[in-house]
């Protein structure tokens, strides 16, 4: 009886400790401007897309003067030949940025009918395009490299097979 006392009580321990929280977001992939892995695997986060789990891509930058983050949740997203990610973002009607105030600025009327379309890839790709809805055509492009940090929520361990494989 005085060995089962403390064993129970151990098992009791035991099952009242929190399991890993599996719903929360996990970083899946870090990259350098080059797409080179900084934490994380492309595996992972291929892993995750195929699981259907939720994701969202982080970038940003800092210049002596002024740094700017970014996070998002892609609408669209490749996995091309099982190596790297590609991925879009919604189309954004943007504002302007009032630095000195840290706030956004509507005052340039061209923003009324032009969209920021982004499209980003594991390799650290950031391909950015402005677009005029009303004209109809491309304002400007602007490809860049960035650092990017992909989040997938939930338990994003388990292996699944590709997308096209038949099981």
């Amino acid at each position: 009886m005085k060995k089962f006392i403390p064993f129970c009580l151990l098992l009791l321990g035991v099952a009242c400790q929190q399991a890993p929280n599996t719903s929360s977001w996990q970083v899946v992939l870090k990259t350098d401007a080059d797409g080179s892995v900084i934490a994380g695997s492309k595996d992972a986060l291929i892993n995750a897309i195929r699981k259907g789990s939720d994701l969202k891509i982080a970038w940003g930058v800092q210049r002596e003067d002024l740094s700017i983050e970014h996070l998002s949740e892609p609408i669209w997203l490749a996995v091309l030949s099982e190596q790297e990610v590609m991925a879009h973002l919604d189309p954004q009607v943007l504002s302007g940025i009032d630095w000195d105030n840290l706030n956004a600025n509507y005052e340039d009327p061209a923003l009324l009918h032009q969209e920021w379309r982004v499209v980003l890839t594991t390799k650290g790709d950031f391909d950015a395009v402005w677009y005029d809805r009303k004209a109809d055509t491309i304002v400007r492009r602007w490809p860049q490299k960035h650092i990017m940090t992909w989040f997938a929520k939930g338990n994003t361990s388990q292996e699944v097979v590709p997308l096209f494989a038949p099981e």
